[in-house]
């Protein structure tokens, strides 16, 4: 065809040169989600809840240490382009080897591949933040307790939670007092620990005041004159038993994280939020303290779903969350 018949059909201003037109593809790409967990087996709970909260992959590794870390995780981020969905959970038991974990895999990242990091070893974070939230949050609207500060708070139970809870607690500025309920245990081991924590709370919290009381006399002794009370411990380990609550005198708000009977409160139901159990004494229950754990968890995996880049999801992160979604209620 000849150029004026060409512009006998498309009209005599022909564009003879054709721009490409570039169309802009929606990033279809899996969000990932690697679970580092210590432990034997990886954590069904934190599987289904990564992929509830919308992950499309998410790929649990247990049996996870330290140094296996830099290998995982530049195999990870370099085999995909720089800002893919790529998240890393760190869980498990082993709260010491979670930290060591994480901070290796911080700085296993490389710019420009750096990806989003949650930190909650079995549930500890979420838990603990769940616990003093809710606390915080019942004894100003039903107890009309706006200011935690002076307050004495009981924490019973020296694993993975009962440590979160008392550094949040110090750092609210409460009468701090870590009780080590395990007979195996000891009054060195106790006392050395609140000391750790106590540096890891910071500048202006309070001391964290670590306590042995393996004999129920000995809880006693240090619940009754506490205006807080967190049975932290182990499932199926009783802490206070019917005839200490009895005896408890003044307003009290406990809280108690076990599912499993026998429960660490006796009189306690996991339903239970903000009943009162014996006189004067009023109950936060596992299902209450359950169902803002699994919300703070959930949204802090959607977020880490849709965050590009560094952003670390600890206690402090999981705290915030709490709060936030109380004040929905």
């Amino acid at each position: 065809m000849q150029s004026n018949e060409i512009e006998k059909i498309l009209g005599r201003k022909t564009i003879l040169e054709l721009t490409p037109i570039k169309i802009k593809k929606v990033d279809k790409s899996d969000k990932i989600c690697y679970f580092f967990d210590t432990d034997d087996n990886a954590s069904p709970f934190d599987i289904n809840m990564a992929y509830d909260a919308g992950f499309d992959i998410v790929v649990p590794i247990s049996k996870m240490t330290v140094d296996q870390v830099p290998k995982l995780v530049q195999d990870a981020i370099f085999s995909r382009k720089p800002g893919a969905a790529t998240t890393f959970f760190i869980g498990g038991s082993n709260v010491k080897e979670g930290e060591k974990i994480a901070k290796k895999v911080k700085k296993s990242l490389v710019t420009p591949f750096e990806c989003p990091v949650i930190i909650d070893p079995r549930g500890s974070h979420t838990t603990a933040s769940a616990v003093v939230a809710m606390t915080m949050n019942i004894a100003d609207k039903k107890h009309d307790i706006k200011v935690m500060r002076g307050k004495k708070v009981a924490v019973f139970g020296a694993g993975p939670v009962g440590r979160i809870a008392a550094i949040l607690a110090a750092r609210i500025n409460c009468n701090t007092y870590l009780i080590e309920t395990w007979d195996q245990s000891s009054k060195n081991f106790i006392e050395d620990l609140a000391k750790e924590l106590t540096e890891e709370a910071g500048k202006g919290a309070t001391e964290i005041k670590g306590v042995f009381a393996p004999d129920p006399e000995e809880r006693f002794e240090i619940a009754k004159d506490a205006d807080i009370i967190w049975s932290l411990a182990a499932a199926g380990v009783e802490i206070l038993s019917e005839d200490l609550m009895q005896r408890l005198k003044g307003n009290k708000i406990v809280v108690d994280i076990n599912l499993v009977p026998p429960y660490g409160i006796e009189g306690m139901k996991p339903k239970h939020k903000n009943e009162e159990i014996y006189p004067g004494i009023f109950g936060i229950g596992a299902m209450a303290l359950g169902r803002l754990k699994s919300n703070s968890e959930g949204q802090i995996l959607k977020e880490a779903a849709n965050t590009k880049g560094l952003k670390v999801f600890d206690y402090n992160y999981a705290f915030e969350v709490a709060k936030k979604l109380l004040l929905k209620e």
